[in-house]
């Protein structure tokens, strides 16, 4: 009987290495935490040139309207519909949605908006048409390019800029 009492310690002391050691490893796998994710870089987004184009396109109505302000009846609502272009667009590409818009990466800077401003409203409307059909047809390459789960936004914006387009004409 002197050897029982020394078993039942070693059992005892067995049971409550073993739970130690098995909470420390349980609490071992959360020392480290997660791994990080991947930090998402939207400047890689293949939507980002037609956001910033987008922004190019709006900036333009801004500066048309301001040059020649006798046609806000006509071209508000179409500046409008690009204000909701952008939002929408940064909405997809996880950007706050009034800016400031990094940069797409790779990619070259958007040039047609530092063209000046013409102060003739039939000419206005002219570089406005064109922009427009230049834009449609930017938003239907980035809609056949982009994934179908962005096909419904990216079609819509480009059948937006066609009729942008044909109330221009």
């Amino acid at each position: 009987m002197v050897f029982t009492r020394p078993v039942l310690l070693r059992r005892r002391a067995l049971l409550a290495a073993a739970a130690a050691v098995t909470t420390g490893s349980l609490a071992a796998c959360d020392l480290g935490g997660d791994p990080p994710a991947p930090k998402y870089d939207p400047t890689g987004d293949a939507l980002m040139p037609l956001l910033t184009r987008t922004v190019a396109l709006r900036d333009r109505y801004v500066a048309v309207l301001a040059a020649v302000p006798a046609l806000q009846d006509r071209l508000g609502p179409l500046k409008d519909n690009h204000d909701q272009h952008v939002i929408a667009l940064a909405r997809e590409i996880g950007l706050p949605e009034q800016g400031p818009f990094p940069a797409p990466s790779g990619s070259p800077a958007v040039t047609g908006s530092a063209a000046p401003v013409p102060s003739d409203q039939a000419a206005a409307l002219k570089d406005l048409g064109q922009l427009e059909k230049d834009a449609r047809q930017d938003a239907e390459g980035a809609c056949l390019a982009a994934p179908s789960y962005r096909a419904e936004l990216l079609g819509s914006i480009a059948a937006c800029r066609a009729g942008h387009a044909e109330v221009l004409a």
